[in-house]
């Protein structure tokens, strides 16, 4: 509690009342008008009692006065009967000064002092309790970080047996192959990719995000979406009204990269649903600059890598001076398997740590030369 009396004349009057026996009244500090309008702009849980005259002195300080009052949890104003200046003042702008609680005109009546002693012990049990539970938040605060600390090394350890136990997958749907390589990264969230065949149609999708809830989040929709015959629209937009509901209760926000591409096994036919921070490369016409809604043909023959955004942002970090795609020209002679371990091998190459910087995902789909397609 804060004390603005330049006249000894509040305190005394508290004093003879017996408010020193109180608690709230124990650790008050009295200060001139000059220190007061002085303090840090912050906010503090403490009331301040004003002597009206303190201020109506100094009209130089009125003004950061005025706006201090706005840090604290509330104020009381003291004044004699006689000082109609002062009150006046006190009405005029309580309009403006919304922490006003009380304006009490001395001498006053014994029920007006118990009044005003239940009043500041009210806003000091408050006080109190929010104290108490600060305490309560720090106390869970630091247990909940060691739960997460705890959560984040299980997350690591399980991250280490996915990259080695299932570091590859590998099958062909209607004469196109697909093989697919994963390597885990330190972030948090990650990356997945799936296959999805629905509607005579072959849809793969790599998700990309640094949030584990939303990851999660994610792969639940989308096993509800594989049950129900996948649409990618409808997954495009349950997805980004998920990952709108998380953020809306997050502070920083979690940014996420969707890739969601059709492949007509008939027509040869590859289509981009969204549009992705992933990078595509055909072995026949190099990087394909594919947008938002634009369609690519396929030929017999013919490799097509995808590259997640984890796995270019981890080459550009360990390779800044050697392009992805002269290294793919450079290495056109490898086969499916060779080129995707060359690849991770470089990517890999020079890593402080166990894993990569973010989770890097790399999918390549093959055309057989010898299926049957529409021509």
């Amino acid at each position: 509690m804060i004390i603005l009396d330049e006249r000894e004349f509040l305190e005394k009057e508290l004093n003879q009342r017996g408010f020193d026996i109180f608690d709230f009244f124990q650790d008050r500090r009295v200060l001139s008008l000059e220190s007061f309008v002085s303090l840090e702009l912050k906010r503090r849980n403490e009331i301040v009692l004003v002597d009206t005259e303190t201020v109506l002195s100094h009209p130089e300080f009125q003004e950061r006065f005025k706006t201090l009052l706005n840090t604290f949890l509330g104020v009381i104003f003291f004044h004699e009967h006689k000082n109609s200046p002062g009150q006046n003042w006190v009405q005029n702008e309580s309009s403006y000064l919304k922490k006003i609680i009380g304006e009490y005109c001395l001498p006053m009546p014994e029920l007006s002092w118990n009044i005003l002693s239940n009043q500041m012990q009210f806003f000091w049990t408050l006080v109190e309790d929010q104290k108490n539970l600060q305490k309560h938040l720090a106390q869970f605060s630091f247990e909940l970080e060691n739960v997460l600390q705890n959560a984040e090394e299980d997350m690591q350890k399980a991250k280490k047996i996915h990259q080695t136990l299932i570091p590859k997958r590998n099958e062909e749907i209607k004469g196109i192959a697909f093989h697919y390589k994963y390597s885990a990264g330190d972030g948090g969230g990650g990356e997945f990719y799936d296959l999805v065949q629905a509607n005579s149609k072959i849809y793969h999708i790599i998700f990309s995000g640094q949030s584990y809830l939303l990851s999660s989040a994610v792969m639940a929709l989308l096993s509800v979406q594989k049950e129900k015959n996948f649409r990618p629209e409808t997954f495009i937009e349950d997805v980004s009204q998920e990952a709108e509901t998380i953020n809306s209760s997050k502070k920083k926000k979690s940014d996420f990269d969707l890739l969601v591409t059709e492949i007509d096994p008939a027509s040869l036919t590859l289509k981009v649903h969204t549009q992705s921070k992933t990078e595509l490369y055909s072995d026949t016409h190099g990087h394909l600059n594919l947008q938002k809604g634009d369609s690519y043909q396929l030929i017999k023959g013919e490799k097509v890598i995808v590259f997640s955004s984890g796995f270019i942002f981890n080459w550009i970090e360990g390779h800044p001076k050697n392009d992805l795609y002269d290294f793919m020209k450079k290495e056109e002679n490898l086969s499916s398997g060779e080129l995707m371990s060359e690849l991770f091998f470089q990517l890999n190459e020079g890593k402080e740590g166990q894993f990569l910087k973010k989770d890097a995902t790399l999918l390549l789909m093959e055309v057989n030369r010898h299926g049957i397609h529409k021509v």
